[in-house]
């Protein structure tokens, strides 16, 4: 039962992405067709860039910002800063972020769609091209 929940969702991820590529693709003929761009670059061209860009967008949506955050960064710097000017043994940057796990809070499902989308757009680049 849980395989064809899976198996679902990634049809489903699947089919946003392909919708989306092919919008792109569709927008992308409708509005570089009728101006003057259409001698210098082509909606094909366009969507190879689109799609690199929106593969590396998804994928910096899907990694998030994991459990560092500035908060952290700062207790690291001053620990190790007060280690150095006093010379006691204090917890170190190590042991502070030790504490604080990797806790991934990106957009999983949003990144990923998304960077499926940009794979889609560079396949259709190569099948149309």
């Amino acid at each position: 039962m849980k395989k064809k929940h899976v198996l679902l969702n990634i049809i489903v991820y699947a089919s946003l992405s392909l919708l989306i590529a092919v919008s792109a693709y569709l927008a992308n003929v409708w509005l570089l067709s009728s101006t003057y761009l259409q001698n210098r670059f082509s909606p094909t061209d366009a969507l190879f860039i689109e799609g690199i860009v929106l593969a590396g967008f998804g994928l910096l949506l899907l990694l998030g910002k994991g459990g560092i955050n500035i908060l952290t960064l700062k207790a690291a710097l001053l620990s190790s800063t007060a280690e150095a000017l006093y010379g006691e043994d204090m917890p170190g940057p190590q042991e502070t972020f030790r504490r604080d796990k990797w806790r991934p809070n990106g957009f999983i499902r949003i990144g990923l769609v998304l960077m499926l989308a940009g794979v889609f757009m560079i396949l259709i680049y190569f099948a149309a091209s």
